[in-house]
């Protein structure tokens, strides 16, 4: 009995020593993704986290225009990475937005903005891979992020953005990869802004005031 009880308590040590050392070395946790990982060792695990398809709906009426935007994906707990490697989390999907002035057929908003925001839970500091370039903090190079912004932000949300000028749809496909150690959550969000008449309206894909079960407008261009 006394040596069942010191050998968990050394586990435990182990474990608190594990969990400090990885918190504080940012460099040593990006050198130790399995970058092609792609099967779960252990597929209970994903139970532990956000495995699900991601259907956001939002929309606004005003009496000055429609305001729509969507996030339709997958998210999920692709590798579990254990004690040496990081988790590892995919996302894919679709996200889009519509602003219809409702003064004229043929008005357009001023500017029309579209983020993606995803974040991952877990120890340590994310790294992300997006068209196969793959960073722990800054902004993606132009052929890696297509045709929007990419970047990792103060927070270490991975952040997709486009901007539309006098025009009234947006949209980001994406199809990227994080990896962080022990994730516990993850998931991700769209965010719509438009500036139509000196005014400005916003929009969030996962608002609770907002939400609705299916659009009245097509999003589609």
């Amino acid at each position: 009995m006394l040596f069942t009880k010191k050998i968990k308590k050394i586990l435990l040590n182990l474990t608190a020593l594990t969990s400090l050392t990885l918190a504080v070395t940012t460099p040593v946790i990006v050198a130790s993704q399995k970058i092609n990982a792609k099967a779960l060792l252990f597929p209970g695990i994903a139970l532990l986290a956000n495995q699900n398809n991601v259907v956001q709906l939002a929309q606004r009426y005003d009496k000055d225009y429609y305001f729509g935007i969507s996030l339709i994906g997958h998210q999920h707990l692709s590798y579990y990475g254990g004690w040496f490697y990081q988790d590892k989390v995919s996302w894919t999907g679709q996200a889009k937005t519509k602003f219809r002035p409702r003064d004229s057929y043929y008005s357009n908003p001023e500017k029309l903005d579209l983020r993606v925001t995803s974040w991952i839970s877990g120890i340590g500091s994310p790294s992300f891979s997006v068209g196969g370039e793959i960073k722990y903090d800054g902004k993606f190079s132009a052929k890696a992020s297509a045709n929007v912004d990419v970047s990792i932000d103060s927070n270490g949300y991975l952040v997709d953005s486009i901007t539309n000028y006098n025009h009234r749809y947006a949209r980001i496909d994406y199809d990227f990869h994080g990896w962080k150690y022990k994730v516990t959550t993850f998931g991700s969000s769209a965010a719509a802004n438009a500036k139509y008449k000196y005014k400005t309206a916003s929009l969030l894909s996962d608002s609770a005031y907002h939400k609705v079960s299916w659009l009245s407008e097509s999003l589609d261009e």
